[in-house]
């Protein structure tokens, strides 16, 4: 059975507190909403500056684009700007940070074919080629090392986050990858996109490991549980985004499902709390389901 929280806008992307106690969820209006997760009540609202975009939101942080591109980290916290950065170039579409040393990795309109690191500062360091029709999806090793590109025209491409060296082009894939999410010890990378197929890579070489086949429904969203045997997926149904679907929990060594559940339509995101019991999960509605994992 789920507890649900209620919101007063749809939620989209969640992270839950460091504590694993509150949970903050990306609205639809443009604001970063937290509650309680044990009562659902609403802790604090972070309203972003006006004609900001929200972009990546972590366990402490939101980070949005301004009108003129600024790249500004907010303090969940405090609900205040802590630091920002305006990149030269066009204003970022996507864009995530590194987990370790406060650097950015940015992606910029629809057919845009490159991908940017720049610094604190927003002092560009190097620009690398993506692929075609944009980036779909990103992720950044736990280390900062690595980072990833998933692009439209169905590559993946794994750069050395410090100088853009080309690390792997992965070019077999058959379709787009919509989410992709590093394991928490770095070592492996999970992608899962519109075959409804989830694949595994080794996060050293980015060659293929393993995969589980044969999802009900294309992959939206993915979460690792925090010890890292776990992972979480989330999909639509291709015909319709409003269609009911399932939020799958599998065993990474062995591929078994150890855990189906029910969402109301497309999945925006699933998360685990940080001591791995349960998972909540964003529909795009004004609710988040937190279901019991463990």
């Amino acid at each position: 059975m789920a507890t649900s929280i209620n919101a007063d806008a749809n939620v989209g992307p969640l992270a839950f507190s460091v504590d694993g106690k509150s949970i903050h969820g990306l609205c639809q209006d443009l604001k970063v909403r937290t509650w309680n997760v044990a009562t659902g009540a609403l802790q604090s609202t972070l309203t972003f500056d006006k004609d900001d975009s929200p972009s990546t939101l972590t366990a402490s942080t939101a980070l949005s684009v301004a009108k003129d591109g600024t790249l500004k980290t907010w303090d969940l916290a405090t609900g205040k700007v802590a630091k920002q950065a305006k990149p030269t170039g066009p204003r970022a579409r996507r864009s995530t940070p590194s987990p370790t040393d406060g650097r950015f990795f940015i992606a910029h309109g629809e057919t845009e074919i490159k991908m940017r690191a720049i610094d604190q500062m927003g002092k560009e360091e190097y620009v690398v080629p993506s692929g075609l029709g944009g980036i779909a999806s990103m992720a950044v090793s736990p280390d900062g090392k690595n980072v990833v590109a998933a692009s439209y025209d169905a590559d993946i491409r794994a750069w050395n986050s410090r100088n853009g060296e080309l690390l792997r082009l992965i070019d077999e894939l058959p379709v787009s990858m919509f989410d992709m999410k590093f394991s928490p010890d770095g070592k492996m990378l999970a992608a899962g996109g519109a075959d409804k197929t989830l694949y595994f890579y080794d996060a050293k070489t980015f060659r293929q490991l393993r995969t589980i086949p044969k999802l009900p429904e294309m992959i939206s969203a993915l979460a690792f549980s925090p010890d890292g045997t776990r992972i979480a997926t989330g999909g639509f149904n291709e015909i319709t985004l409003k269609m009911a679907v399932k939020v799958h929990v599998f065993d990474v060594k062995s591929g078994a499902k150890v855990h189906v559940f029910d969402a109301k339509q497309r999945v925006s995101s699933v998360v685990f709390a940080p001591d791995g019991r349960s998972l909540a999960v964003s529909t795009g509605t004004k609710s988040i389901e937190v279901w019991q994992v463990g």
